[in-house]
């Protein structure tokens, strides 16, 4: 019986597990399942023969149904807010595939994020999230969903939509469809290993009151010397969601 308190929603159509999962890179290589559910990704995952296969499940009463299909050493009964992934792998590099708990899909996100971060270890990320979220992660500048996430998210990764999953193909039926991104690391992430809080800071600042200009945000956190020499004056007229991802990038690491 699924539990709502989990977000859990699980996927029902093995056709939709196959395009989630085509094209991927998995033989052979180090990955990571959070949410294996009913294991509609999870057993295709294994058939194609990972390095090793990771599979993280917080609810304790599917565990009959890894016991029977016989993968049980493969999964863990833990919190994915709470677990090192590196660890996991004896700090080799993975890629993450998952339909993510709704619940704290953002949250583990940012989490990966701040893992890329400090360790450029994720060699490719397939997420599914509710569509709503998807198209923040997604969305383009001067548009009501381009925030804050879209711009973490995009510090690390380059990041395209991949499939979008009708509702229907889930037990129970969410209110809403979703959507699968895939997410491909940058060569070099877009803003310096130090500078992770200062982003998240400062589109806090920008985002938080997102419909006001920037211009009294931009004279309270930036010196006058600094607004000089990095032409911020040409922000003062804009909202935060006119402002282009690689400016914020930028504004994380002049702060």
């Amino acid at each position: 019986m699924y539990k709502k308190k989990y977000g859990q929603n699980f996927l029902v159509n093995q056709n939709v597990s196959k395009k989630i999962l085509f094209n991927e890179k998995i033989t052979k290589r180090n990955i990571l399942e959070i949410g294996t559910g009913n294991l509609a990704l999870s057993k295709f995952i294994i058939s194609n023969q990972p390095k090793k296969f990771l599979g993280v499940e917080v609810d304790r009463d599917l565990s009959d149904i890894y016991h029977k299909n016989e993968i049980s050493d493969k999964i863990i009964f833990e919190d994915a807010l709470k677990i090192n992934e590196r660890k996991f792998f004896n700090n080799e590099n993975f890629s993450i595939i998952s339909n993510l708990p709704f619940n704290i899909s953002s949250e583990l996100v940012i989490k990966w994020c701040k893992i890329q971060n400090s360790y450029n270890c994720i060699d490719s990320m397939v997420l599914m999230f509710q569509k709503e979220l998807a198209e923040r992660i997604i969305a383009k500048k001067d548009t009501k969903k381009f925030g804050r996430l879209t711009i973490i998210c995009n510090a690390f990764f380059s990041i395209k939509k991949k499939l979008l999953v009708s509702k229907n193909n889930f037990f129970p039926i969410p209110k809403v469809d979703a959507m699968v991104l895939n997410f491909i690391p940058h060569k070099i992430n877009k803003i310096k290993k130090k500078n992770f809080e200062k982003l998240e800071k400062i589109t806090r600042i920008f985002f938080n009151e997102r419909r006001k200009i920037n211009k009294k945000k931009i004279i309270k956190n930036f010196s006058v010397s600094k607004i000089k020499k990095y032409n911020l004056e040409n922000l003062y007229n804009l909202r935060a969601e006119n402002i282009d991802k690689e400016i914020f990038f930028k504004l994380s690491n002049i702060l």
